[in-house]
């Protein structure tokens, strides 16, 4: 009886199909079909193949076996064993952490410097994530959490590194705020009403934060039981940011994609692109918009912060090589299709110059709800005047930049 053709491949070709088993329990059991299986199953590249796939790393692992040079099927079991039930957070959230630590090596070394060590795991000598779990419970939903902690305890608190908030700055009236990702030994539930919230991103000026919800009405469970939120004291509006793994994973994607400007080594806390974002190009500058809610101010009304950023991308089509800001005009939208006009010289006291040495502006500042008839801000547009040249040379006619229409991130709120 003649051999079936698969018994006639060379090990080769059997290593490099097993190779492309994606799972350790498809490997495993092609390892007990026979003796030759189970041979070839065991060869290194399979396993690294699996391992390289769950972002493992190897060489920590490796160094906790007894064995000076240990199989990587060794190591796969061991890895597997530690972060028991922890297998896809760990996949997860290291993928990400080396994605943030290649991007901020090149593009923010101040913030890669600050990436703290990270915690010991279960039973390890060194201070254990285990101590978390007093605080966050061992929810399914805080298994992310826990391993981002495993693999940097936040940030540095040193004054150094204080601007570098791994969450995004913004600079309103000479007020700096940097939202600085907190170590273990930082982290605070705080309680406001009958919510609880991890903080485990801060800003000691002017108090903005990043939380969990660890504990809420039984109501309110489902909607935002573990998400992180800024959650705006007295009033309970709310940003919802989503799971911790689904917020921490995106936002480092949407980091390493260019979402965030990034200026003096400094990350912007407001996108240049998406939701609540808009841009226009008229004479080769490039107008950008973004707004966010301020959930770190505690008026009765909305309070939103925007950031406007002008860019020279073509001075040919300027046509000039300078020009400066003379003017701001805006117009806003209310509930219930109120509408408002505003005007001004210039932008936060300042008549800034673009030209070839300084091709780049951006500003922050803020609005809110109509106060006066308590109506609730929905959007707003408008325009800026330039003076080709400089306000006291002029070299041409002035012209607009257009402020893209754009619509508030108006938050929820618990009632």
């Amino acid at each position: 009886m003649p051999l079936p053709l698969v018994v006639k491949l060379p090990a080769e070709l059997f290593v490099l199909i097993f190779e492309r088993l994606l799972d350790a329990r498809s490997i495993c059991e092609c390892s007990q079909v026979c003796r030759s299986w189970y041979a070839l199953t065991s060869h290194d590249s399979v396993w690294n193949t699996l391992l390289t796939q769950c972002c493992v790393d190897t060489r920590t692992e490796s160094g906790l076996l007894s064995e000076p040079h240990p199989r990587l099927k060794l190591v796969y079991a061991h890895w597997h064993q530690r972060y028991r039930g922890f297998l896809d957070s760990y996949t997860r959230i290291r993928r990400s952490v080396l994605c943030l630590e290649s991007w901020a090596e090149t593009n923010c070394p101040p913030l890669f410097l600050s990436l703290a060590p990270g915690l010991g795991w279960m039973g390890s000598e060194s201070i254990p994530v285990r101590e978390l779990l007093s605080v966050v419970t061992d929810s399914p939903h805080m298994r992310d959490f826990l391993i981002a902690y495993h693999l940097h305890d936040g940030q540095r608190r040193q004054r150094r590194f204080l601007d570098y908030g791994l969450f995004g700055s913004y600079e309103c009236y000479g007020e700096v705020c940097s939202l600085s990702w907190l170590s273990s030994r930082m982290l605070q539930v705080i309680a406001m009403g009958q919510f609880k919230l991890l903080v485990f991103a801060w800003c000691h000026i002017t108090r903005n934060y990043l939380g969990i919800v660890v504990g809420c009405p039984p109501a309110h469970s489902t909607q935002i039981m573990h998400h992180v939120v800024q959650l705006q004291p007295q009033s309970y509006r709310f940003v919802d940011r989503g799971l911790f793994g689904d917020f921490f994973t995106g936002y480092i994607r949407d980091l390493v994609n260019g979402r965030y400007d990034i200026q003096d080594d400094v990350i912007s806390m407001l996108p240049n692109s998406g939701p609540h974002t808009g841009t226009s190009v008229s004479r080769g500058i490039r107008t950008t918009v973004s707004v966010m809610f301020c959930p770190d101010e505690t008026p009765a009304f909305r309070v939103y912060r925007y950031q406007i950023s002008f860019e020279v991308l073509d001075f040919a089509a300027l046509g000039c090589a300078s020009v400066q800001l003379k003017s701001r005009h805006w117009l806003m939208y209310y509930q219930g299709e109120r509408q408002a006009q505003s005007s001004g010289h210039g932008v936060v006291g300042e008549f800034p110059i673009l030209s070839e040495a300084s091709p780049y502006y951006r500003y922050c500042s803020r609005m809110t709800d109509d106060e006066m008839d308590d109506l609730m801000l929905v959007a707003f547009e408008g325009y800026f005047t330039m003076v080709p040249g400089t306000l006291v040379d002029p070299t041409g006619p002035d012209f607009t930049l257009a402020i893209p229409y754009t619509v508030v991130p108006i938050p929820m709120e618990i009632l």
